[in-house]
């Protein structure tokens, strides 16, 4: 293979080099739709600079994979794998990460409400799903890395294999684990949890990418410095991913930084209404993302948009109109703290409040972070890997969540009530009287 690279200047990491055969992935007309893809859905309603895309997220999430493996083997240098299979493992963990998004439909997250039924995407020979289920993006990645007419061909002249770069991104894809073996040792959960897990490389970069585009500070980390502490452990002969002690800081910062961005940024009030709202016309109306994916694929942000403009469905003309309800209460708590007098209290207040605007027949909308936060796919049905704290020092190696010296956070839960803007001053005047405090 010819080893020139690409450059490719990026704000985070300065300069990304990619190789001939990602670089012609990138070439692809699948992969150049990213650019018209807005990574944050309907943020810029609340922070306008926020309209980053996923091709550069998808860039970036390329590159930690490639720093990541190249951390964790460069420590282990006494791993019995061959150099070659270990190249080959880490061009297929970078092609991954690089088409991790390739299937998210128009503003991401935000539109997944409106993907068919798995069962119309002619997956049956290479997932093992629930086909009634509603698809979501990682279902169209794997159509898309699969068929001719995708990426397959692309992916095979690259010198790799297809069904290799699916199974690291959907765990139902139908595929023996072979290809990620060497010798008795089997890779594949080290490498989905450098994709996929609670410290992966998607969520180092979205954050910090997310953070700089919004322009908060909250999900700014050293990951530099989390990364340069990645390790492995092995145990039954699969190998899983560990932290070094010396990250576990920086490690406890990450999770604090997404938690913040999660509150502040993907669950303020303003964009997570319009989320709403297009779930609601999703339930309203008949029609849905296409199943072809050539069709699919050519539906970018600016043609949802389209579809918007030229529909009389109530949801539709508010969004496009930009008459969002408006949040009325907020009532904040934690988990497990949700027992205590006082979360008890709130949650009271609120079903008090919705009583009531039912009698004072005011339309209103109930959000919770933890019904209606945007949650991806993969998480919910990805087997959980343990994932290891590693003292080389002491040669001590303990489960993360397991360990004393790990701190670990209570979730921040969100209680909303809304109220449409020609509703709002009455429904203000009640919330005063009744001597309910936002």
């Amino acid at each position: 293979m010819n080893l020139k690279k690409t450059k490719i200047c990026d704000p985070l990491y300065d300069y990304i080099y990619l190789d001939q055969g990602e670089k012609s992935l990138i070439d692809h007309h699948l992969f150049q739709r990213l650019r018209f893809i807005q990574q944050l859905g309907f943020v810029e309603q609340a922070f306008p600079s926020g309209t980053g895309n996923r091709f550069g997220h998808s860039l970036g999430a390329c590159h930690l994979a490639g720093e990541a493996f190249d951390s964790i083997f460069n420590k282990n240098k006494n791993l019995p794998i061959s150099e070659s299979k270990k190249q080959k493992l880490r061009r297929i963990l970078k092609t991954a990460a690089l088409l991790h998004d390739i299937g998210h439909g128009p503003l991401s997250h935000s539109s997944e409400s409106l993907m068919p039924q798995v069962k119309e995407l002619g997956l049956e020979n290479l997932l093992n799903t629930d086909f009634k289920r509603q698809a979501y993006h990682e279902d169209y990645s794997v159509k898309f890395i699969m068929e001719k007419e995708g990426l397959y061909t692309s992916i095979k002249q690259a010198g790799l294999e297809p069904s290799a770069v699916a199974q690291l991104l959907h765990p139902e894809f139908f595929s023996g684990e072979d290809f990620f073996k060497e010798g008795e040792l089997n890779f594949l959960p080290l490498l989905r949890q450098i994709i996929s897990s609670d410290f992966d490389v998607d969520r180092m970069d979205y954050l910090h990418r997310d953070s700089l585009y919004c322009g908060v500070k909250y999900g700014l980390i050293d990951f530099v410095w989390l990364i340069s502490h990645f390790d492995c452990h092995i145990e039954d002969n699969e190998v899983f991913l560990a932290i070094g002690k010396e990250g576990l800081y920086t490690l406890e910062s990450f999770i604090l930084g997404r938690q913040h961005m999660r509150s502040i940024v993907y669950f303020h009030h303003k964009p997570v209404i319009y989320n709403k709202m297009l779930k609601n016309y999703a339930r309203d109306c008949d029609w849905r993302l296409p199943s072809d994916a050539q069709d699919y694929a050519r539906f970018i942000d600016s043609r949802l948009f389209d579809r918007l403009k030229s529909d009389d469905n109530v949801w539709a003309k508010r969004i496009i109109e930009r008459r969002a309800y408006l949040r009325l209460y907020e009532y904040i708590f934690f988990e497990p703290s949700h027992k205590t007098d006082r979360a008890e209290e709130g949650l009271e207040k609120i079903s008090f409040l919705k009583k009531n605007l039912k009698k004072e027949g005011i339309d209103f909308i109930e959000i919770s972070s933890e019904k209606d936060s945007i949650k991806p796919y993969n998480k919910q049905v990805l087997k959980t890997y343990k994932i290891y704290l590693k003292n080389s020092a002491l040669k001590q190696v303990r489960e993360l969540y397991k360990d004393p010296a790990f701190l670990t956070f209570p979730m921040r839960k969100i209680q909303r009530i809304y109220v449409t803007p020609e509703g709002f001053s009455k429904a203000k005047m009640f919330l005063l009287k009744k001597e309910i405090h936002c």
